[in-house]
This record gives C-alpha cells, sequence and structure tokens, in this order.
C-alpha cells in the first residue's frame, strides 16, 4: 500500500511554480481536498554570491510538515529534523547553510487539525519539532526519510506517510468554513467576504465565527495573505525585461487601484511591489546556478511557505517600515 500510494503522489504531481531554490508542485487530485500543495527548498551548494542563500518568507495561511536536512556526499542526510511549521503572520529572513534543504507538505489550514491533530493555533507564527508535538507521526514519518537520497524521494516519502497517516475526528472543520476557505483559494482571495458568505448560505456572522473556529485566522486576513502572494507569484512568471503595468496588475488582482496594492504589499511583505520583486529575482537558482528563473506555467501559486532547517544558520535581519505581523481583526 506504502508504495502504491507513493507512486500516485510522485508520478501526478506537477510543478506549479518555482523560484530560485524553492519549487512548488501540486498533490494527487485525490488528494487535493486538503493539501494544498507540496513544496521543497535547496539553498546552492557554493555561495557564489553573498545573499544567495537568503530567502524572504511572505505571511502564509497554512500548515506545514517538513523534513529538514543537509546530506553527505552519499546523498544520506544529516542533522536531519521533522517540524510542524505553523501558520504565519509577518514576512521573516531566513538564510540558510550552502546544501541545506526541505521537503514538505503544505496542508489546508482547516484540516490540519480534523485530519492530523496538527491544531493551527498552537503552531502560529512557530516552527516545533514534530517528535515533541506528535511522537507517533514522528516516528511513522521519520524511518523512511532518512533512508531518502534526494530531495525528490523525501517529498515522495514524507507525501506517502502523511496520507497514511490521516484519520478523521468528530470535531471536523465545518462544511462552510471549508467551502468558504476553498472559495477565497480558488480565486485567488479576490472575492469580498460578503459575497463568499452569499455563496455558502450563511450569514456573515456566522462564516467568520466558523472559519476562526477552525482555522485560528479571520478569513478576511486569510484572504489578504491569498491575494497578495497570488499577486507575487503571477508576477515571478513574467520573462524577465518585461514592463510590469502595476495599475492593471493591482485592479486584476481585486484591488481598488494601484496604492490600494501597494499599502496592501507594504503591509505585509514590508517591502513594495516592485521592491519585492526586485529582491525576488535576486534569489539563485541552485539548478541553473543563476539568479531568477521564471516560468510559464498558467496554475497560480498558493504561497511560498516558511522554511527552516535546525542544521542551518538564521538570519532574521529588521523588516523595513510596515513588516509587521498582520493584524488578526476583521
Amino acid at each position: 500500500m506504502r508504495g502504491h500510494v507513493m507512486a500516485i503522489v510522485h508520478r501526478e504531481r506537477g510543478l506549479r511554480h518555482r523560484l530560485g531554490g524553492y519549487r512548488e508542485y501540486d498533490s494527487a487530485p485525490r488528494f487535493d481536498g486538503w493539501i494544498e500543495a507540496l513544496w521543497t527548498y535547496r539553498a546552492p551548494t557554493a555561495l557564489v554570491y553573498t545573499d544567495a542563500s537568503t530567502h524572504r518568507v511572505l505571511p502564509d495561511p497554512a500548515v506545514s510538515v517538513a523534513f529538514c536536512c543537509g546530506r553527505h556526499a552519499d546523498g544520506s542526510p544529516r542533522d536531519a529534523r521533522l517540524v510542524v511549521i505553523g501558520p504565519t503572520l509577518r514576512p521573516a529572513i531566513h538564510r540558510y547553510q550552502p546544501g541545506s534543504e526541505i521537503a514538505a507538505v503544505k496542508l489546508k489550514l482547516e484540516w490540519a487539525a480534523p485530519l492530523l491533530d496538527l491544531v493551527p493555533t498552537d503552531h502560529l507564527d512557530t516552527v516545533h519539532d514534530l517528535a515533541q508535538v506528535h511522537p507517533q507521526l514522528a516516528g511513522r514519518l521519520f524511518d523512511s526519510l532518512v533512508a531518502t537520497r534526494t530531495i525528490e524521494q523525501a517529498l515522495d516519502a514524507l507525501s506517502a506517510g502523511i496520507v497514511q497517516a490521516t484519520h478523521w475526528r468528530r470535531d471536523h472543520a465545518s462544511a462552510d468554513s471549508a467551502v468558504a476557505f476553498d472559495l477565497v483559494r480558488n480565486t485567488a482571495g479576490r472575492l469580498p467576504i460578503e459575497r463568499i458568505a452569499g455563496l455558502t448560505g450563511v450569514s456573515l456572522r456566522h462564516l467568520r465565527r466558523t472559519a476562526r473556529q477552525d482555522s485560528g485566522i479571520p478569513l478576511k486576513v486569510y484572504a489578504r495573505m491569498v491575494r497578495l502572494v497570488q499577486t507575487v507569484t503571477t508576477i515571478d512568471r513574467l520573462p524577465m525585461g518585461t514592463p510590469i503595468e502595476w495599475a492593471r496588475v493591482a485592479i486584476h488582482a481585486g484591488y481598488c487601484d494601484q496604492p490600494h496594492l501597494i499599502r496592501e504589499c507594504r503591509a505585509i511583505s514590508g517591502l513594495s511591489p516592485s521592491e519585492l520583486i526586485r529582491e525576488r529575482r535576486g534569489e539563485v537558482d541552485p539548478d541553473a546556478g543563476t539568479r531568477f528563473t521564471p516560468t510559464a506555467a498558467p496554475a497560480i501559486c498558493s504561497g511560498s511557505p516558511i522554511t527552516t532547517d535546525p542544521g542551518t544558520r538564521h538570519a532574521h535581519r529588521s523588516l523595513p517600515d510596515g513588516a509587521d505581523a498582520v493584524s488578526l481583526r476583521e
């Protein structure tokens, strides 16, 4: 059964987004009801540039289970660790040692507790050892992960292990909030919350209460973060040198106008849109050994999750004006 699940996850996985050392993949269709994405991050093995291993992580309302390690010459993991990466409400800048890597399964926020007993509010803006918060799951996953020799093998093993470990609790996420969160994701955060309440057939007050109860994050805050990340990752796919018409980008993404986009981007990422794109294009692709590798895939990425490796150095620089935690008020 384990090999069968792994084959399904690997064969049907498609690259959704690529930036520097970050890769995001679709899960197999049968699991996309509760898995938002599969992702990896790999730092360059040789730091040609002084900032080559620096990666700004945008606020991300999701829960990821991640395998972090370096690798010996034969591919065997070193300094291996399993962690839970909770929802993040503020940007962070991380710096990694050469060759460090992360393979992760990103769970939809509202399904982390019902399926894996990982309550989002217990991990808000933090990274915890999985062995401390869920020793049974950690024990089930770890042996297969340390037997891997590549980051792709680690992603397959982690995906298969998590799929097999899922269970259903009676206090599962409400149908109303699950539909609402999917609507936010599927529309890239562009729909007003009032409209989402109407589409789900419940009152706005009821929807706000159940969504926050299931996720720990107000639905409007969730939508703001999804909208910005979707906007930024769409621009990531433009070939280098393509003029960016920011006013058109803003309207297409659901902002009132360009100044609205600029305010939201500064509040959530700490940078203006142009500053953020320039920084992202400065990241090094470890496969190509060059900065900025645009992709032309039509799918919209659902966000760059926080990445952390216990075997690396973390450089948390002071963030620019406005880079504060996203307010949890509706």
